[in-house]
Order: structure tokens, then C-alpha cells, then sequence
């Protein structure tokens, strides 16, 4: 039987169609011979993650990402569900999570299964819960974020604290600081000279400054000595008789501040001769006739007295 060219030509294009699927998929990193289970699960984002992805097992490849498909819910939220196929040797409990991570700074995203033993074993076609671990630049992000936010305030505090320096530092103020600086200068090196002569008097142990001292030691010894003196006095005064005798005193003064008063409202005889004017001007009359009565009696005693020798009264 002779085989036309035709015939010939289409069975080359069919072998070599199925060489490139076989080569395709070998290329993607599907086994050729053997079949794998499928795997679904749903994520919110998967930046970084493509198709043909490897998925590992406790660090061993035992499938790979097939396809990444896209679903929006009634709300307009876009949600990713990631098909993977597994190699059907390699069985694992339904409750394990198919976890996106990054291996490393250079590589590309991976999926891996987190094993969760216990429970019935996953089948080809469930779904299992997603996970997403950050990378080591999104965690270091997250964390120099605040960092970042905290320096920009600082940075913003330096700028103006630097706009009020240089507002503070002009021309006018320039000149005042220069002025003050140079009488500060003065006033260090005036101190520094009174420094160098204090110095010099102490080594040359002048004796002014020995008496000085001497005199110092002596009245502090005698403060010493009264304060002793007064603290020794204090104890041995009895504070209930100090007390009684100023209450005694007290009500002294409230005694004398009552007659007082008393004295000065016209009470008593007392009261009434400080308060009764006629009677103090009859006494001031009594008393100059009083005086004027005895400075004649002293003058002509002859008037008041007479004396007899033989008992017989003269007359002038």
C-alpha cells in the first residue's frame, strides 16, 4: 500500500503538534507520565505569584501553580483562586493551608503546603484554605514605616526650629549677641585675674588672711558655745510654770485694760475725778491756795503762831 504525501505530510504535522504539547508541558514542569490531584484555594491578593510556580512539601517540589483565575463578587471585590496540581503520591490532611511565600530576596514567589496532621486526607478537587506570609522587604517596610513617619516629623520640627534660628540670628541681633559675647569675655578675664591673685595670696600665706581665718574659727567657736549655752538654758526651763505665769500675766493686763476702761467710762471715783473738769480746776484752785498759804505762813509766821513767856498773850 503506497502512502501519499498528503497522508504523510499531515501524520509529520500531528507528531510534531503532540511533541510540542509533550514538550510544553514538560517545559512547565509537568510529569508526562503520571497524573496529579488538583487543589483549589482563594486569596485576596497574589502579587508576584505566576503559573507553573513550584508548591513544596516540607522543602520538596511535589506539584505546581496551574492556573491563577480571577472572580468578582456582587460587590465589586475582586478575589483570586489559585489552582494547583499535586503529584498523587503525596497525601496530606484537608485542614493543612496553601501558604504563598518568598524563599528569598531574588527568587520569585513559591506556594508551599503547611502540613496540619489529624483529620480526613484531602481528595482531588477540595478546597483549602489560603495563606500569605510577607516577605523579609514587606516586613522590614511595615516596621520602617512609623520609623519613617516619626523622622519626617523630627526632620519637620529641625526645619523650623532653623527658620527661628536664622530669624533670631540678623543683623540686629547679630550685633547685640557680638556685644554680649565681648562683655562675657571681659567679665571671664576679669574673673580669671581675681583668680590668679586669690591664688597668689593663699601660697604667699599673707597674714592678714591667717587673722581673717582666725577671727572666723573664734566666732564661730563663740556661736558654738551661746547656742550650747541656749540650748542647755531652754531644757532647763520648766514649760508648765512659764506657762501658768504668762496666762497670770494675761489676765493681769486683761485686768488692767478692764480698769481702764472702766476709768475712762467715768466709773468710780477715780473715773469721775479723771472725767469731772470742775472738780480738777477746784482741786488746781485748792492746791494754789494751798501753796500761796504756806509761802506766807513761811514769810510772817508771827501771824499764825504766837508765843508766850509768861502765858501771856502779845498782839502785834
Amino acid at each position: 500500500m503506497k502512502i501519499s504525501k498528503e497522508i504523510k505530510a499531515g501524520l509529520i504535522a500531528l507528531i510534531a503538534i503532540i511533541g510540542f504539547v509533550l514538550l510544553y508541558q514538560f517545559m512547565k514542569g509537568k510529569s508526562l507520565f503520571t497524573t496529579d490531584d488538583v487543589y483549589y484555594a482563594k486569596y485576596d491578593d497574589v502579587e508576584g505569584l505566576e503559573a507553573s510556580s513550584p508548591v513544596s512539601l516540607n522543602g520538596l517540589k511535589v506539584g505546581q501553580v496551574d492556573n491563577i483565575m480571577p472572580i468578582t463578587d456582587k460587590s465589586g471585590k475582586i478575589h483570586f483562586v489559585i489552582k494547583v496540581t499535586v503529584d498523587d503520591e503525596f497525601k496530606f490532611p484537608k485542614g493543612s493551608t496553601l501558604e504563598i511565600f518568598e524563599p528569598g530576596l531574588m527568587s520569585g514567589k513559591q506556594m508551599r503546603i503547611n502540613m496540619v496532621y489529624g483529620g480526613p486526607i484531602a481528595k482531588d478537587g477540595d478546597t483549602l484554605s489560603g495563606a500569605y506570609k510577607p516577605n523579609m522587604l514587606s516586613g522590614l517596610s511595615s516596621q520602617i514605616k512609623p520609623v519613617k513617619d516619626q523622622l519626617q516629623n523630627v526632620l519637620g520640627r529641625i526645619d523650623s526650629l532653623t527658620n527661628n534660628a536664622n530669624k533670631l540670628v540678623n543683623d540686629g541681633n547679630r550685633a547685640e549677641i557680638t556685644s554680649l559675647l565681648i562683655n562675657l569675655n571681659r567679665t571671664v578675664a576679669a574673673f580669671e585675674s581675681t583668680s590668679r591673685n586669690a591664688n597668689a595670696l593663699m601660697s604667699n600665706n599673707d597674714g592678714r588672711v591667717q587673722k581673717v581665718l582666725d577671727n572666723a574659727n573664734l566666732a564661730v567657736l563663740s556661736a558654738n558655745s551661746a547656742v550650747g549655752k541656749y540650748g542647755n538654758l531652754a531644757d532647763n526651763i520648766d514649760v508648765k510654770k512659764l506657762n501658768n505665769t504668762v496666762d497670770n500675766l494675761d489676765k493681769t493686763v486683761n485686768n488692767l485694760n478692764s480698769v481702764i476702761s472702766d476709768i475712762k467710762g467715768g466709773k468710780g471715783s477715780l473715773g469721775k475725778m479723771v472725767n469731772d473738769e470742775q472738780l480738777y480746776n477746784n482741786l488746781e484752785q485748792t492746791s494754789k491756795n494751798l501753796n500761796d498759804l504756806i509761802i506766807d505762813l513761811k514769810t510772817n509766821p508771827k501771824r499764825y503762831i504766837n508765843i508766850s513767856v509768861f502765858g501771856k498773850s502779845t498782839k502785834e
